[in-house]
């Protein structure tokens, strides 16, 4: 049976943060065939069968099965609500997918304050961030743009 432990982030402000500081690492994995299909369930989008089906993937060309980009984009943006805290407001954020992540890759979901300012008497973070595989291959690159509260 599948276990889910949900957590709460916890409050932060803007000044808890500040310029080039790196967010806790966040590891997801190995990752198996498994997280696919239940993203593709609760997605209800099973057309892509390279994501789930060995030998399609194989039939086209792929290695393998291929997890889909938009299952790691979700753990990155997943990633960057719980580093913001419960009171951030998510203003934008944009991932692209550049490389694949197979099954028993372990996923590294690493972030970075790229700019900290204030506009209209509200604060807002730049964020960097990322989804890395063990090898340290950057698959999923990403951005985010956050305003918290202030104290």
């Amino acid at each position: 049976m599948l276990n889910v432990e949900t957590v709460e982030p916890t409050r932060r402000c803007f000044e808890d943060f500040y310029e080039g500081q790196d967010l806790p690492v966040v590891t997801h994995g190995p990752m198996m065939v498994g997280h696919q299909v239940r993203w593709a369930g609760a997605c209800d989008n099973y057309e892509s069968e390279f994501h789930h089906d060995e030998y399609v993937a194989k039939a086209q060309g792929l290695p393998g099965i291929i997890l889909s980009g938009p299952l790691m984009a979700s753990y990155l943006l997943t990633a960057v609500v719980q580093w913001m805290g419960r009171d951030a407001r998510l203003v934008k954020f944009h991932d692209q997918n550049r490389g694949s992540t197979m099954p028993r890759d372990v996923a590294y979901l690493r972030g970075r304050v790229k700019r900290k300012y204030e506009e209209g008497g509200k604060a807002f973070l730049d964020l960097e961030c990322r989804v890395e595989n063990q090898r340290g291959e950057v698959t999923t690159p990403g951005s985010a743009v956050v305003e918290l509260p202030r104290r």
